[in-house]
């Protein structure tokens, strides 16, 4: 599962190159945090999730 939820090094250059948000030093790009919550959520038992939005 870590695995399929990881970024390949191409790939994570290709996802960074199109986040265009400004982050400050307390916040965690969108990229990393998903993966964090998730393995999280797996630790304590809980089921995953995820969403995918796209706004124009």
């Amino acid at each position: 599962m870590e695995r399929a939820l990881t970024f390949a090094e191409a790939e994570r250059s290709a996802a960074d190159a199109q986040d265009w948000l400004h982050y400050s030093p307390r916040e965690e790009s969108v990229l990393d945090g998903p993966l964090r919550l998730w393995r999280a959520a797996a630790e304590n038992g809980l089921g995953l999730c995820g969403v995918a939005v796209h706004v124009s």
